[in-house]
């Protein structure tokens, strides 16, 4: 008996401590489907600290779908790794309140005041690069709220595929 009860409150301490450690997002599941060319159109993603944004006006197929504020490409400091972000605030949650990108491998809200890391990730195998987007300041940092991501998948030399 006392070695369920010990189980039982070593579960809920796990689940309690756990629960600080998931970052929430007020950003809704929104569709993402987008092709990057760099060999082509997107080249400037060959660049180190490079970035683009893309939304409903940037449509090249009837098929690419945006997220819930458009897409934020952007390359780690060498341009070898490409992460995708929703562009809408995580914090603000809000369609409209949009990142905008400022210093170099950082992006703020400007209602908010959030400021937000863009060029660190990892790679993770059948899901490709996925950035971490961590808040550095402002309300998202205190609720550790870090951007919406979303995977990027090479598909051959110089295509991504933008997916969620």
């Amino acid at each position: 008996m006392r070695k369920y009860i010990l189980s039982f409150i070593i579960l809920i301490v796990y689940l309690v401590s756990c629960d600080d450690q998931i970052p929430s997002y007020n950003i809704p599941n929104s569709a993402v489907s987008f092709n990057l060319m760099l060999n082509s159109r997107d080249n400037i993603l060959k660049n180190g600290l490079a970035y683009v944004t893309f939304t409903e006006k940037d449509r090249r197929l009837d098929s690419d779908r945006f997220g819930y504020g458009g897409l934020l490409v952007v390359t780690d400091n060498t341009g070898s790794a490409i992460y995708a972000y929703d562009l809408a605030c995580p914090y603000e949650g809000k369609k409209n309140i949009l990142i905008e990108p400022g210093d170099i491998g950082k992006v703020k809200c400007n209602e908010c005041r959030s400021v937000f890391i863009t060029i660190y990730g990892s790679q993770i195998p059948g899901r490709g690069m996925v950035g971490f987007g961590t808040a550095e300041s402002g309300p998202a940092a205190k609720e550790r709220i870090s951007l919406k991501s979303y995977n990027v998948l090479p598909l051959q030399y110089g295509e991504f595929r933008i997916f969620n």
